[in-house]
């Protein structure tokens, strides 16, 4: 045991002295917010290649908390229907990628690098739209952040009870802030690719194990007749519908109303790196997500239901047992590791940008240009970035409180955020002298699909009743859409596109 925990201490240590050197070296000489958020063309903060796009886009996806640990826990009851989310996923992947031409060619008229929320309130001309679109950003994303931090570094803290778990959690928590605070989101990409790769080295080393194990231990038909049968089966049971239908609507239009997306796709310094990454990140999506969905499923040939820790814990246990589950698991735990900072340094730096250039900056007197030669500028940010962190941490564990899962989290979280899809479709698509008269009805759109969205997942959880939260993104973005779309019909414009 004692061995286990120093290969996984060893894991987590040398991962994090990585991660802080790059995040340390990469903001050396960073003197204004260009060098921290992608706003402006030829500042640090960029993306310079596809395979940079494409690893760092498709690493956020994959989380260790909404992802990893969601398919360990809910694979006992839905078994293979869970990959059905890397079908949707990879289909909001291809909806982003049919749409990156017109986003690129649309921020090519502004003489900067506009958020996702500028744009809004640009296209509608209403920088009320932008600023409650901000809101909900800012609120969602604070909140994936924490999720990813707490759950995740619970998790791996758990694995090594010798170090109390304050302990653990504080730094384990710590070198995603600090790289990011430090690097800016240069060092969030930088971060990412290195993390994608040891996330499929996690993939690969645990599909190895998984057929070591068979071969020592009876054969294929042996080890899948220990898998429960539900875990196969496609046969129908409760609250499947809901959960199928809920996950296509929240993870097919959730990447194009995500800010993290819209920050690459800023940093990009020429459209073949978005539209080739796009394409690139659709097919390395699919597979990762489908894969580690499959290991999850395969994982009961060697952890059997009813163990007292939850299913990944065992697992890793088992698995550690011999020396060649010994390697594995120090692969796995820097795999699981980078899948937590990947998601946890994205969601940070959006929340910062936005908040710092979409709420903040709206209320200064001083200009774009003014504010890119000022280093209290940085500062400011670096301090929102500090602010932001110790915010999350409060929201999510009051949900926490409240009982919310992770699964739970997931689609409350996603679910409000989708109120921001229609009326940035509609932004899109739309030509922008019929988009001034729907200005109310967007902004209205935003306001009640987020509160809707939440709201049923907040009174599902009251009730006890898990359907209600599946309903979650549903309810947001049809809320959202009939509110748009009766302002098309109030003022008369059809839904003509450009």
């Amino acid at each position: 045991m004692i061995m286990v925990q120093i290969i996984i201490i060893s894991a987590l240590l040398l991962s994090s002295v990585i991660y802080l050197i790059i995040g340390f070296l990469l903001g050396k000489g960073n003197t204004s917010i260009g060098d921290l958020f992608p706003i402006i063309l030829g500042k640090k903060a960029k993306v310079n290649t596809i395979d940079e796009f494409s690893t760092s886009t498709v690493a956020t996806t994959v989380s260790l908390a909404t992802i990893i640990l969601a398919y360990f826990e809910l694979v006992g009851y839905f078994g293979a229907f869970l990959l059905w989310t890397a079908v949707t996923t990879s289909i909001g992947m291809i909806l982003v990628s049919v749409s990156a031409k017109r986003i690129w060619t649309k921020m090519s008229f502004y003489d900067h690098r506009p958020t996702m929320h500028e744009f809004l309130g640009v296209e509608f001309s209403s920088k009320t739209l932008a600023l409650v679109a901000s809101a909900c950003t800012s609120i969602g994303f604070l909140l994936i952040f924490a999720t990813e931090l707490i759950v995740g570094s619970t998790f791996l803290s758990k694995l090594i009870p010798a170090i109390p778990e304050w302990v653990t959690v504080v730094f384990l928590s710590s070198i995603g802030f600090i790289y990011t605070l430090a690097g800016g989101f240069r060092a969030v990409i930088k971060t990412d690719q290195i993390q994608m790769k040891l996330i499929w080295g996690l993939i690969i080393v645990l599909g190895g194990y998984y057929v070591y194990y068979i071969l020592r231990n009876g054969g294929l038909q042996i080890n899948f007749n220990k898998i429960p049968k539900n875990i196969f089966s496609f046969s129908d049971r409760s609250g499947l519908i809901i959960f199928l239908v809920g996950i296509a609507i929240m993870n097919i239009p959730t990447y194009l109303s995500n800010m993290s997306i819209w920050q690459r796709i800023s940093g990009a310094q020429n459209p073949e790196t978005v539209i080739k990454g796009f394409k690139k990140s659709i097919i390395t999506l699919f597979f990762s997500w489908t894969f580690l969905a499959l290991i999850a499923c395969f994982a009961y040939m060697i952890v059997q239901p009813g163990n007292s820790q939850n299913l990944l814990s065992d697992l890793l246990i088992v698995i550690s047992r011999d020396t060649v589950g010994k390697i594995v698991l120090f692969i796995v735990v820097l795999g699981l590791y980078g899948a937590m900072l990947s998601t946890a340094s994205t969601n940070l730096i959006v929340v910062t940008h936005t908040v710092s250039e979409d709420i903040i900056a709206k209320f200064k007197k001083t200009q774009l240009t003014e504010r890119l030669q000022s280093k209290k500028e940085l500062l400011a940010s670096r301090l929102i970035l500090i602010g932001s962190a110790l915010l999350a941490m409060f929201l999510v564990q009051g949900l926490k409180w409240f009982g919310f899962s992770i699964a739970d989290l997931v689609f409350a979280i996603y679910g409000g955020a989708l109120a921001l899809f229609p009326p940035i479709l509609v932004a899109l698509f739309s030509k922008k002298e019929r988009l001034t008269s729907l200005s109310v009805y967007a902004t209205l759109a935003v306001i009640f699909g987020f509160i809707f969205g939440w709201g049923i997942a907040i009174y599902g959880k009251s009730v006890g009743n898990g359907n209600l939260i599946f309903l979650s993104p549903t309810v947001s973005i049809t809320v959202s859409f009939v509110i748009i779309s009766l302002g098309f019909i109030i003022t008369g414009k059809g839904w003509h596109t450009t």
